[in-house]
């Protein structure tokens, strides 16, 4: 049985000042953790850019991309696993190629988790390892010292320690390795939703041996499920939902306390919405625009990706920790699904002019912020051109137009405002 979650409270202002010691703006550094969403639409570039040309913020913000392709979730949380590690074996759930390496030792390496740890302490950590997970060697760093305002072109480390102040902006719970879904259909992700083996890789299922259950399965009710700590026995700490939740705040922690420049508050959002779910709806005839009646365990009435709507029950998890650190923080509290919520609305209603937080009139990148917004609906399949010019996503039905990078920069310019006051 779930217990009843006191109301949240509001969203606190983090108190950041506008000026510097010199009168300067402020500078703020976000840096943008996820992995294709977080990409698409070039949703920090506006988000940035909407920021910046707020007059009554006043403080200079800097976009630090941590982006990369592939799954998420439980490869952000750790950079290296050994092999007598519990979770050595569960690396080999990834679907994505190029998502860890193995150095001589045999240790097993994150290359998402290694990308992040090269942007915040050393390029050069760990040479010739995931040679692909690489930042940026330099970027165009502008920022206030001693009175005056500098621009020029700094690796991403270096012009990150210029910041004044850090923040940590995760738009990405998701890993298609590790689905969290009602899989016991009673319409609530809850303690009782642990993952399926038959749902995981065989290669990834079992733990190491020296732990009490090297098979790292548990039968119950006749199914195999994940054992996911590996100590024989189910329960809630084994449930998708709750084990996704402390890989996150793992993240968070790690953002917070294991850096020699660590970000000062770190806010998170369960991404938006994925249509191509046509997989999760076995025996109804699908389509990415048809419609289907809702059920309990799947609500909404598309073919959607059930595992990416599920999320908000990790952050509703998440955040219903009472020990959670008072550094991290839902972007928009009380309501995990806004992200979701704004672009179901973009897909099969449109947005209007009171949709938009972000003023009109604002420019990235020589783009105007959208007003009116066809749906997704209305687009002709057929057509790749009609596909990509209406609504907020790409003809794959997954991946985001630049019309949907103004739609997930403005639900994050929304989400931020109570915070920056």
């Amino acid at each position: 049985m779930l217990l009843a979650l006191a109301a949240p409270a509001g969203a606190q202002s983090l108190a950041i000042p506008k000026t510097d010691g010199f009168g300067k703006p402020t500078d703020v550094g976000l840096l943008i953790i996820g992995h294709s969403t977080s990409a698409q639409g070039d949703y920090p570039r506006k988000l940035e850019d909407a920021l910046n040309q707020t007059q009554s913020d006043g403080r200079h913000y800097t976009t630090f991309r941590a982006i990369t392709g592939g799954d998420g979730g439980f490869l952000w949380s750790q950079a290296r696993f050994t092999p007598s590690d519990p979770q050595y074996n569960r690396v080999l759930a990834s679907t994505s190629s190029g998502q860890y390496c193995t150095d001589t030792a045999g240790n097993r390496w994150s290359c998402r988790r290694l990308k992040l740890d090269r942007a915040l302490i050393d390029p050069d950590l760990m040479p010739g390892l995931c040679s692909s997970c690489t930042v940026e060697s330099t970027m165009t760093c502008t920022y206030s010292e001693n009175g005056t305002t500098i621009t020029e072109n700094l690796g991403f480390n270096e012009c990150w320690q210029k910041m004044d102040y850090r923040l940590a902006l995760i738009q990405d719970t998701s890993n298609r390795s590790w689905p969290i879904d009602d899989y016991n259909s009673d319409g609530m992700v809850n303690v009782l939703d642990y993952w399926p083996a038959s749902k995981i890789p065989a290669s990834a299922r079992p733990c190491t041996s020296g732990t009490l259950n090297p098979s790292g399965i548990v039968m119950q009710g006749g199914v195999e499920y994940i054992d996911w700590n590996c100590d024989g026995t189910l329960t809630n700490q084994d449930a998708s939902h709750v084990t996704y939740a402390g890989w996150l705040q793992k993240l968070s922690n790690a953002l917070l306390n294991s850096y020699a420049f660590p970000v000062h508050h770190v806010f998170i959002t369960p991404k938006p919405l994925e249509m191509g779910g046509c997989p999760y709806f076995p025996g109804e005839a699908c389509s990415n625009h048809g419609l289907r009646t809702p059920t309990a365990s799947r609500p909404i009435d598309h073919f959607y990706n059930p595992a990416v709507y599920w999320e908000y029950r990790v952050a509703e998890t998440m955040f219903s920790n009472p020990n959670l650190d008072s550094r991290i923080h839902p972007l928009v509290p009380g309501d995990p699904k806004k992200m979701w919520d704004r672009s179901v609305k973009c897909y099969d209603v449109s947005l209007a002019s009171s949709d938009w937080t972000i003023p009109g009139g604002t420019v990235s990148q020589g783009v105007l912020r959208p007003t009116n917004v066809i749906a997704d609906d209305a687009e002709d399949d057929a057509d790749v051109t009609s596909m990509d010019a209406n609504g907020c996503m790409r003809s794959d039905h997954i991946h985001h137009t630049t019309t949907g990078g103004w739609m997930m920069a403005d639900v994050w310019y929304g989400g931020l405002l109570p915070y920056l006051q």
